[in-house]
């Protein structure tokens, strides 16, 4: 647990490093901003201010950090290990329960900005669904999905890029788009059971929310809406699939 003093401009953390702590504001106020990529411009995402927390999300998931944070002007903030969370988070309204319970929320906020499909919902189905994803990260090169292997989840990309390919009989590799945030992927063998119909790894340090086919089908196989959404996103990935394998093989 320590505190730090800091002048206003200074960035406290960057999208996508790693992190083992967590920061509660003092004094002063901060930025929280999405890094600019040759898809996206820079944004802006909050303001916090004295009282607020962030960081969480690294420091219980382990996951690469999702945003960067800014100070705006003269902030104090107080970083926090996970065992500093234990000893000292009452002092600060920021016990691991509620830390716990603020991360599921955001990632959750994440999920429904980035997805056309999730943010097409009814709202009482989002509810159910949303307590059923669970957050999870990988690293770079975890394989997701195999081809010709059972899948065994739901997967909707949050931060990072995933690969996807189809190797021919004949030893060819296929690439097809990669995945971006925002991107929902694993659907076929969670509807049907199949095989999944192509390899999907890492390309970054991934962090997504994932969707176990054993819950879907104890609480969701009867959710007709959720059940086309997911028919229609496979039938519009198949479409393409089915183009880049054509244009590949001219």
């Amino acid at each position: 647990m320590w505190t730090r003093f800091l002048p206003a401009g200074q960035v406290v953390v960057r999208e996508g490093d790693s992190g083992s702590s967590m920061f509660v504001i003092l004094e002063g106020k901060v930025a929280v901003c999405r890094e600019p990529t040759h898809r996206r411009e820079a944004r802006m995402l909050a303001m916090l201010t004295a009282g607020d927390f962030f960081g969480e999300l690294a420091l219980m998931t382990h996951c690469p950090r999702m945003a960067s944070v800014v100070t705006v002007e003269r902030t104090v903030v107080r970083e926090l290990s996970l065992n500093g969370l234990a000893v000292a988070g009452a002092r600060h309204g920021v016990e691991a329960p509620v830390v716990a319970m603020r991360c599921r929320e955001r990632l959750l906020a994440d999920a429904l900005r980035c997805s056309p499909l999730l943010s097409g919902l009814s709202p009482g189905l989002w509810a159910q669904l949303g307590g059923a994803l669970e957050p999870y990260s990988v690293g770079v090169g975890e394989t997701l999905l195999t081809r010709g292997v059972p899948g065994d989840a739901l997967y909707v990309l949050l931060r990072g890029r995933c690969g996807v390919f189809h190797t021919h009989g004949d030893g060819r590799i296929t690439a097809y788009p990669d995945m971006t945030e925002g991107d929902i992927f694993g659907e076929v063998s969670l509807l049907r059971g199949r095989l999944a119909t192509a390899t999907v790894t890492a390309r970054t340090a991934c962090t997504m929310l994932r969707l176990d086919q054993t819950v879907f089908r104890k609480l969701f196989w009867g959710q007709a809406e959720i059940r086309r959404a997911l028919v229609s996103l496979g039938l519009e990935r198949m479409h393409r699939t089915m183009g880049v394998i054509s244009n590949s093989e001219e």
